[in-house]
């Protein structure tokens, strides 16, 4: 492409009423993100409405801006909080929370910043550079490969679990049982309903989700409502800055957990949800103090959120190329582009290269914009949150997550999922469940479900296929290889 048009473009971005929405877009997208039970998803979808009157490039960047914004805030209740605001976050809670209870809440939201700005940055040049070559790879993906993945995700997590595997394992199993309550996705008859008509549509996995992680928190925090305050306070001048001495260690980890998010971003209907748990594994598994994580590692804090940004740029790679999306904001963002008109996929490459080249440049502008607010305005403002009285803190919280759940599909059954799924989190951390296994599997066990039967379908039952496909193989291969991992841990633990 020639050079002065991509001046021309990057000029009508900069220079135009599109950078103020890019921004409006990113305000919004890191507020529902950051407020637990609100989620990046649903950032975009108040904005579409407002893109009928916009531009196409105008339109679309805002929503690409809430999406950059919505996954980047999910960082400040994981940390301030405990809470993650996003699934994206989960795991950020992990490191970040303990560094908080520690004052070092400021410094501990710093580095997931940086790790916003590297992932997204990190997914952008994957966008920019070889997006059509990466796309053909997850097209190669058939329901044989997705079942073996998203199998993979789930025995991921169990060895995750914490000190008992055989209660991870049974977590999972809950989930994967949950979900075979309402219409079956193959015949379409009712199943395990109880002859209850809210049980028909079955259960919401975003809205147990909200019971599981923000619900079930609440209740314990309710146990302790005398106190003051949710965490000590901030050190003063924590800074919230990575020395130089700790990034230069941490170089190797943005570099694979950037690879981890954009890689499982390009991976359509997986999402951010996958990328942190594995990024967080992966770093884990080769660290040389895997001890310390869970008590407050930066490293920690780095993968989950370098990974879960990164899947941004990749999850746009199937959206743009082939018009598949990579998650559940990018679908919604096909909706934005069909409303304008235009169908995503290869054909947009040819016919609206300006409009491709301004979508790059909008992007960049809302990492950049992302990074600058949640600096500068983001860690003060959102720090105060430490000084506040759980009187305050507590019933905002469970009012905007029932918000959350019901405007999932405006519909109040998904508000008593959430309580419901609250009191059984609550339970579950008091009798030392781990609440993770049955989480991912709530979230991922229905299109487990969908691509096995179907699988089975294709192949009358045979299971040859799993062994014999060669991405399968690569993928069964680290099946077994996290298995004998969690053994070999396991034996370890025990011998102590």
């Amino acid at each position: 492409m020639d050079f002065s048009l991509i001046i021309q473009v990057v000029q009508s971005v900069f220079f135009s009423e599109t950078v103020l929405f890019i921004i409006l877009g990113v305000v919004l997208g890191i507020f529902f993100g950051a407020i637990p039970g609100l989620t990046a998803v649903l950032a975009v979808v108040i904005l579409i409405p407002l893109t009928y009157g916009m531009d196409t490039l105008t339109g679309i960047s805002m929503l690409l801006g809430a999406y950059v914004g919505g996954i980047s805030g999910g960082c400040v209740s994981a940390v301030l909080l405990g809470m993650p605001g996003t699934p994206s976050s989960f795991t950020t809670v992990w490191d970040g929370f303990p560094l908080a209870k520690n004052g070092q809440g400021r410094k501990a939201l710093g580095i997931a910043i940086i790790g916003n700005m590297v992932g997204s940055l990190f997914g952008f040049l994957v966008l920019i550079t070889i997006a059509p070559q990466l796309a053909k790879i997850s097209l190669s993906f058939t329901s044989f490969e997705y079942t073996l993945i998203i199998l993979f995700t789930i025995i991921t997590v169990v060895s995750l679990s914490g000190e008992s595997v055989i209660k991870g394992v049974l977590m999972s199993v809950l989930g994967l049982s949950i979900l075979t309550i309402g219409i079956d996705p193959t015949t379409g008859s009712d199943r395990n309903t109880f002859g209850l008509e809210f049980l028909v549509s079955g259960v919401s996995p975003i809205a147990a989700m909200i019971g599981l992680l923000v619900v079930s928190k609440l209740f314990e925090e309710l146990e302790e409502i005398h106190e003051k305050t949710v965490i000590p306070p901030p050190v003063k001048g924590g800074g919230g800055i990575l020395s130089f001495n700790e990034f230069k260690h941490s170089i190797a980890n943005f570099i694979r957990s950037g690879l981890i998010g954009t890689g499982i971003g390009i991976l359509p209907g997986i999402g951010s949800s996958l990328a942190n748990f594995v990024a967080y594994d992966q770093t884990k598994k080769r660290s040389k103090q895997p001890d310390t994580f869970g008590k407050g590692n930066i490293q920690g804090i780095i993968a989950s959120e370098t990974a879960n940004n990164a899947v941004v740029g990749g999850a746009l790679i199937p959206l743009l190329t082939l018009g598949i999306p990579g998650d559940a904001i990018t679908a919604m963002l096909i909706g934005g582009l069909q409303i304008q008109g235009l169908q995503p996929g290869p054909l947009l490459f040819s016919e609206q290269p300006l409009l491709i080249l301004g979508l790059f440049v909008s992007f960049f502008i809302a990492v950049i914009a992302m990074f600058f607010l949640m600096i500068t305005v983001g860690i003060p403002f959102f720090s105060r949150i430490l000084s506040v009285s759980k009187d305050y803190i507590l019933p905002i919280v469970i009012v905007m997550s029932l918000i959350g759940s019901f405007s999932i599909s405006n519909d109040i059954s998904n508000v008593w999922i959430t309580i419901i799924f609250g009191i059984l989190g609550y339970i579950f951390k008091k009798n030392s469940y781990p609440i993770l296994p049955l989480v991912i599997t709530l979230l991922l066990g229905t299109m487990l479900e969908k691509n096995l039967r179907h699988s089975l379908l294709v192949s009358e039952g045979s299971l040859i296929p799993f062994f014999t496909r060669p991405i399968s193989v690569v993928i069964l291969l680290l099946i077994v290889g996290t298995v004998l991992f969690s053994i070999r841990k396991h034996i370890k633990e025990s011998n102590y």
